[in-house]
């Protein structure tokens, strides 16, 4: 079955190299993937590389950054114009600036939202953006910010934006929400939506420093007991149509765009809350823990255990045994 990984974090020193990436969609036999960062890591450029070296593998969301709001807005302009094919935008950060959406909609871009409680801040204003023309879409990640289920009906904004059929959930940052209601938020979700607007995501590296395995974050809806066509549905078909039909022609990112002055310091977290590390010791590790054999052979905790046990203390031996 082909696949796509919906959510997958693309940028230096914190995340995955583009090669990185590469060798791990090939070990999974991922055969695409939607590129993203965060505020502790903007580096959009090497997102921008990925994208011009490999347009028929990466599609890419770019972020809301700048010093002022003109410079925040001509930040956006200049990612969507190299060939990013939306913007990961916080609900809330939506609600208090809803014109964002028009610079999208006047790009054929699309929002890439992130929030709680089924997004409802800004539900409203995003079912009046889907209803400005056919072409317009949302995909809302990390599950759309799992919630009562009763939230579907009870609130009438939640109720317009995941009715509406341009509105599509993404199945992201599943360990990180496990202490919320998220498997019966995810039935109601899949009962409201159906499967045909479903598409799933990693959030590698994220989810390794959680102890989770990419085959764990590919496989957690088959709890939800999808058939076959919806699986194939989830895992590439939606995905494809959604984010890869239209061939994209993408150009480098201009060397005046420089985010990274503009992140937000931040250790990595493994198995939270238990240690914190920089990024420049957290990277060696865990490039080692590739070497050593990654998931196929343990988990990333067996991996540091491993290298404990055997009084490991430095990273130059990349595969401990």
């Amino acid at each position: 079955m082909p696949i796509i990984d919906a959510y997958a974090h693309v940028a230096l020193p914190r995340f995955l190299a583009i090669e990185d990436m590469l060798r791990l969609m090939d070990r999974e036999g991922v055969s695409a993937a939607l590129l993203s960062t965060a505020e502790t890591c903007p580096d959009m450029h090497t997102i921008s590389r990925a994208l011009v070296a490999y347009p028929d593998r990466f599609r890419a969301v770019g972020m809301p950054l700048g010093r002022t709001p003109a410079k925040l807005r001509a930040g956006i302009s200049a990612q969507l114009d190299s060939g990013f094919s939306g913007v990961r935008l916080p609900a809330a950060f939506i609600a208090a600036n809803p014109d964002v959406l028009d610079l999208l909609a006047a790009c054929g871009a699309f929002p890439l939202v992130v929030g709680e409680t089924g997004l409802r801040v800004a539900a409203g204003v995003l079912a009046d953006f889907l209803d400005g023309g056919p072409e317009r879409v949302v995909l809302a990640g990390h599950f759309a910010g799992p919630a009562d289920p009763s939230l579907l009906d009870s609130d009438a904004d939640v109720a317009r934006l995941f009715g509406h059929p341009r509105f599509h959930v993404a199945f992201t940052r599943h360990g990180a929400l496990g202490h919320l209601p998220l498997e019966a938020w995810a039935r109601a979700v899949v009962e409201r939506i159906g499967w045909s607007r479903i598409v799933w995501g990693s959030e590698w590296p994220v989810a390794l420093w959680r102890d989770e395995t990419y085959r764990s974050t590919l496989d957690w809806v088959l709890r939800l007991g999808p058939s076959a066509a919806d699986l194939r549905a989830i895992r590439h078909d939606n995905a494809h149509r959604l984010l890869f039909a239209r061939p994209v022609a993408p150009t480098a990112l201009g060397a005046g765009w420089e985010f990274m002055p503009l992140r937000r310091e931040a250790d990595v977290w493994l198995f939270p809350p238990s240690l914190n590390l920089s990024e420049a010791r957290h990277r060696p590790l865990m490039l080692a823990y590739e070497a050593w054999g990654g998931e196929r052979r343990g988990r990333y905790s067996d991996f540091i255990l491993t290298m404990a046990e055997h009084g490991i203390t430095g990273l130059g031996a990349t595969n401990p045994r």
